[in-house]
């Protein structure tokens, strides 16, 4: 075991011995208790310690388990266009991977050596593989979406934001819940839990969900038959708490999913190849219809847990948290999307890896003239990946990928309260990120092999990234803040490469981040209203270009570009009366490249000038020789940013009418999105998401205390046919991915 792993490792192990008989620690707790003050207001812990969300100086949605459930969330992507300036969806072309974006910033790359541009933390540790973080939200205790630069108190990657996710905790009484869910496209889910309740003497409380998921798809592969877009999911997590009431607590949560997805279903466009005309007519006008000679899948397994312990000190709380995350998954995909020539870009990925990390953190007194949190982390992960191309009948690449990524930091940050009402903060992180990646890999024409090469890789990169805030209430109800953050993502390599000038490495990118905001509860608690404005500016940001390989053009990694992105945010709640709320965001953003000259096409000529060229011609080179084109770099500032859409918002309306039996709750949303670009490396139509207002409904029934509920539900009512992405590869056609159509259910639950 790695030397650092094992000292944050010893002590959190120390912490766990270490159990004094005092009084219970003031430090952060994921307890259930601790999820709602006495407004029914969301706690978060956003900066490392419990807090009315009201009162965090920085941009921040959450969402608790009734509000998740009323959403009719099954999974992350199903919060799509509540939040203001962010986007959630499936990232398309692998069914496994999320798209997720914040304030125009995304990253939806399916290889495991493309870190994300926004972290993933479940349970307080960070997930490296974005495969990992389709999370199904049953039994979830909240959802916290962090925007801007958040590296200071969450670790790694976290250039645009955080998805901060909390299971549910282990109660103190006994009891459960079950539930049935039946709906469009064969759905049938069932999910349950049970907890103890206190033995052992009252010192410990265990759990365990069940969630078993099966749905048939809504989309169809006409020459095999068989329906796409649809999965079977089987998933358990377990907790165990142990708390004597004492200084000491410590919390276990454990998980386990398998998933087979079937998917995805791609809408081909017709960009003049002959070989479109081959497709059957009924694929070119029904979007939820598709060619492919085999069925695309994603088949996933992953487990893996935490270990979080708290310790009062008698003055200030020592927090340590461990965690390991195990995956493995094998995808296959057409990635041409036509079905001559067979094969043709039939792609499978063969991954398997494991993370390791652990924290330990101090944190001070609150309520002190100063306050602070100070700790150290360490984190690694391994992974190895065989990825085999069919790229023709007669050309195939095959790459055997291992990478090894050691990463530690040290972060402060500090709250001075000079006057009634104001704060005044500072913080930094100081990062090392060192990546080793190996790379092995061969081409083979009619089976013979005709290249090959097998290169180790090595490179480090160090960063310090400050935050300053300073905060002032206004009045109890009012508070105005503003911050300066900076952000830093590592550099890293192409899994893509089919020659060694392809494989990297590329720099990282880094955000300059200013934001300022107010938020506001007015009327005696009648009105929230939270608004922010933002500015990023980003350099050497990482993104693709196209580059020749051995065989053929390939999408590459780079440092492209600089960027300016800025905008605004409002979410109101309104409460106009016992029981119901009306709750809306808006959202504006402006997304635009500074500076953009590169070679994103693909194309090579033998000529060193090109239209629009804004920098010199470098020779393209295979194998070590020239081949006697050139790559001309462009002014590529004009291209429109992936998933940024100008203007967004939503409208929910939530009203409990009290019954007899209990309640009737009824709930109703409207999400907005402008027309946006999805791919972001061509202006062509075909990559467009259209403007639309999707609408989503449920009614309830529900005994008192929700002791028995049923619950039907609509999503897309109108019927919207939708895009969730569009991609290309190389010369190919677009490959549009649609998201589902209008569906029902009904949801059945009981708690005992």
């Amino acid at each position: 075991m790695n030397l650092k792993l094992l000292y944050l490792s010893s002590a959190a192990a120390a912490i766990s011995v270490m159990a004094p008989q005092a009084y219970a620690a003031e430090a952060q707790s994921n307890s259930s208790a601790d999820s709602a003050n006495e407004y029914g207001e969301i706690l978060v812990t956003a900066q490392r310690r419990s807090e009315s969300i009201q009162d965090v100086p920085i941009a921040i949605s959450a969402f608790n388990a009734e509000m998740v459930e009323a959403s009719g969330s099954t999974n992350i992507t199903s919060l799509n266009g509540v939040v203001p300036n962010v986007v959630l969806q499936t990232q398309g072309l692998v069914a496994n991977v999320p798209m997720i974006s914040i304030r125009g910033m995304s990253s939806a790359d399916p290889d495991p050596n493309a870190d994300p541009k926004v972290s993933t933390i479940i349970d307080g540790v960070y997930i490296p593989f974005v495969s990992s973080t389709m999370l199904d939200l049953f039994d979830v205790e909240r959802v916290e979406i962090l925007k801007g630069p958040q590296g200071v108190l969450f670790g790694k990657n976290n250039l645009a934001g955080t998805i901060n996710i909390i299971s549910a905790r282990p109660t103190d009484d006994f009891g459960g819940e079950v539930r049935l869910s039946l709906g469009s496209f064969g759905l049938k889910q069932v999910r349950g839990k049970i907890n103890t309740g206190l033995f052992a003497d009252g010192a410990l409380a265990a759990k365990l969900a069940v969630n078993v998921r099966d749905y048939n798809g809504y989309a169809r592969n006409v020459i095999t038959g068989n329906r796409l877009n649809g999965s079977n999911v089987k998933s358990l997590r377990g907790a165990l708490a142990y708390d004597r009431g004492g200084a000491f607590n410590t919390t276990l949560v454990v998980d386990w999913l398998k998933q087979k997805t079937a998917g995805p279903a791609p809408h081909v466009l017709d960009n003049g190849d002959p070989n479109w005309d081959l497709l059957p007519d009924e694929t070119k006008t029904d979007v939820y219809k598709t060619a492919s000679l085999f069925d695309p899948y994603a088949n996933t397994e992953t487990y893996g847990g935490s270990l979080t312990s708290n310790l009062d000190l008698g003055y200030g709380s020592l927090t340590a948290v461990l965690g390991y995350r195990h995956q493995t998954y094998v995808t296959r995909g057409d990635y041409d999307g036509l079905i001559h020539p067979a094969p043709a870009l039939d792609v499978t990925r063969d991954f398997s890896g494991e993370a390791k990390t652990a924290e330990l953190r101090y944190a001070s007194p609150a309520g002190e003239p100063v306050d602070f949190v100070v700790g150290v982390y360490y984190q690694t992960d391994e992974w190895r990946q065989y990825s085999t191309v069919l790229a023709s009948p007669t050309l195939t690449t095959r790459a055997q990928l291992n990478q090894n990524t050691e990463s530690y930091a040290a972060f402060m940050l500090v709250n001075a309260h000079p006057a009634d009402g104001l704060t005044l903060s500072i913080g930094g992180r100081y990062s090392h990120d060192r990546k080793k990646y190996h790379i092995a890999s061969q081409v083979f024409n009619s089976g013979t092999q005709t290249s090959s090469f097998a290169n180790p890789f090595e490179a480090s990169w160090s960063e310090f990234t400050p935050r300053l805030t300073v905060n002032y209430e206004v009045t109890p109800s009012i508070m105005v803040y503003g911050n300066y953050s900076q952000g830093y993502k590592a550099g890293g390599y192409n899994s893509r490469g089919t020659i060694a000038e392809n494989v990297g490495p590329y720099n990282p990118e880094r955000v300059n981040a200013i934001e300022v905001g107010a938020k506001t509860d007015l009327f005696d608690r009648l009105l929230r209203f939270n608004i922010a404005g933002f500015v990023n500016k980003y350099k050497d940001l990482q993104g693709s270009v196209t580059k020749m390989g051995a065989v053929r053009a390939e999408n590459i990694t780079t440092n492209i570009a600089a960027a300016k992105i800025y905008g605004f945010e409002i979410e109101t709640l309104l409460r106009p009366a016992s029981g119901f709320t009306i709750g809306t965001n808006l959202a504006y953003l402006h997304a635009r490249y500074t500076d953009f000259c590169a070679d994103v096409d693909g194309v090579f000529t033998t000529s060193q000038t090109d239209p629009g060229q804004c920098g010199p011609a470098t020779p393209v080179i295979l194998n070590g020789v020239p081949t006697g084109n050139y790559a001309v770099p462009v002014d590529n500032s004009h291209l429109v940013f992936a998933n940024a859409p100008k203007w967004s918002g939503s409208l929910s309306l939530d009203y409990a009418i009290p019954a007899s039996f209990g309640e009737v709750k009824l709930h109703g949303d409207a999400r907005y999105t402008a027309r946006y670009n999805t791919w972001g490396r061509s202006n062509n139509p075909g990559y467009f998401r259209d403007e639309v207002v999707l609408m989503n409904a449920s009614i309830s029934f529900a005994g008192q205390d929700d002791q028995w509920k049923v619950t039907a539900y609509g999503t897309n009512l109108t019927d919207k046919k939708v895009i969730s992405g569009a991609t290309n590869a190389g010369n190919t056609p677009i490959s549009q991915f649609y998201q589902a159509p209008r569906e029902f259910g009904v949801d059945f639950s009981v708690k005992f």
